[in-house]
């Protein structure tokens, strides 16, 4: 009897389930048609709606094509947007591997590759708070400077 492994809402792992696990976790509605599966010994992940053995539990006919790109059950965030504000206004060297991590979350997700997509949204997350505490550390320390040097400056402007 195969058994399957699936991403659960909360992105963890859940399984190895059976068949008639997988059909009563579709009856309460703990999964749908979007619902990450992978078959012990495969590689991939693939919407459930893909395997044919619950097809009918969504209302489809097991000839029913389902796309590929159908957009995963959960969302994985990609800081695409922190990146780039962090390569922008914070640092520029470690702001462009954030961007690169950000860039890939998306088309993994796409691919089917949950696990990788997770791994460049964590890579991405990383080297924004990276980014973003060093270029705080430098402006505080350029700050501080200026301040110390305009500041004796000006007591050397009062003394005459």
């Amino acid at each position: 009897m195969p058994q399957y492994k699936i991403i659960g809402a909360d992105n963890n792992v859940y399984g190895p389930v059976s068949v008639e696990q997988l059909r009563q976790w579709i009856a309460e509605g703990r999964t749908n048609a979007q619902t990450q599966v992978q078959p012990d010994g495969a590689a991939d992940w693939k919407p459930l709606s893909a395997f044919p053995e619950f097809a009918d539990a969504f209302g489809l006919t097991a000839s029913s094509p389902t796309t590929a790109s159908t957009p995963p059950a959960v969302s994985v965030p990609n800081y695409l947007v922190q990146a780039i504000l962090v390569t922008i206004c914070c640092c520029l060297p470690l702001g462009i591997p954030a961007i690169v991590f950000a860039a890939q979350v998306n088309s993994k997700l796409l691919a089917g590759d949950m696990a990788g997509a997770q791994d460049a949204s964590n890579k991405a997350k990383m080297w924004c708070w990276i980014g973003f505490g060093l270029g705080l550390a430098a402006n505080l320390i350029s700050t501080i400077l200026l301040l110390v040097i305009f500041g004796i400056q000006l007591s050397e402007l009062r003394r005459f």
